[in-house]
């Protein structure tokens, strides 16, 4: 595992980051403690995960429960972190579902559960965390599935491709005070995948380019970056890491 980058200017940064119970975000939460920051771990039913990693940094990680999916547990989560830290410099949004569908079940409530929990959640966290800030980053965790499809799984790309619309536009909309970007990451190795991975790991493998996984602490690296001061220029950019899996393919 490759040691993180150190980003001087991140220590005592105020950060929410959804989704830090498990896989992406509470990989990206740690890494935001190591750099000194001061972290809100937010979880929605894995709390032991978010608490056992609050307990190892006292005094600057702080725990929220909430329901992302509805618009007052988005409303409330932000308001909480102003409480907790005295102010936010950073959003990251993490949380997420992904499930696979036939486009002949998908059902309605299959379909609003996740764009509530991925889409819709976006939009209010905005919202809100920017009536708060007046500079500072919002991070957004999309997927090469918004970027290019995937076939039963056709909602999830929905989801996803919407926010990296939201993204391009809030760039423009909250510019110069708040930057806004995404990362897109394909296959990572996290609990959400693992069963995926026992499946077909080889053939997802073998058509990745850098011929590996990800794993969260690669995606966690692109949040780092984007959030720091040495990104500055950057807003309404896409980093897909992906290990390539969106290049084209060579002609034999």
């Amino acid at each position: 595992m490759a040691a993180a980058s150190n980003y001087p200017d991140l220590k005592n940064r105020r950060v929410l980051i959804t989704g830090a119970s498990s896989g992406i975000g509470l990989t990206t939460a740690r890494a935001f403690l190591e750099q000194g920051s001061l972290v809100m771990i937010h979880y929605h039913s894995q709390e032991a995960p978010a608490r056992e990693l609050a307990g190892l940094f006292p005094g600057r990680s702080f725990l929220v429960a909430a329901d992302l999916s509805t618009e007052d547990g988005c409303r409330d989560i932000c308001r909480r972190a102003l409480e907790a830290m005295g102010g936010l410099d950073i959003l990251v949004h993490s949380a997420g579902i992904w499930n696979a569908g036939n486009i002949r079940e998908i059902t309605a409530a299959v379909l609003e559960t996740m764009f509530r929990t991925n889409t819709f959640s976006a939009f209010y966290l905005a919202r809100e965390a920017c009536r708060y800030m007046t500079s500072g980053n919002f991070i957004y965790i999309g997927s090469t599935a918004g970027q290019r499809g995937e076939p039963y799984h056709s909602h999830y790309a929905a989801s996803k491709g919407a926010m990296q619309s939201m993204v391009y536009s809030l760039a423009q909309e909250l510019a110069p005070s708040i930057r806004v970007n995404l990362v897109s990451p394909g296959w990572v190795r996290t609990p959400m995948s693992t069963e995926t991975f026992k499946l077909k790991e080889s053939a997802i493998v073998s058509a990745i380019p850098l011929r590996r996984v990800a794993e969260s602490e690669d995606v966690a690296a692109a949040i780092l970056f984007l959030a720091s001061d040495v990104s500055r220029h950057l807003t309404g950019v896409d980093i897909c890491c992906s290990g390539g899996a969106l290049l084209p393919m060579p002609r034999e």
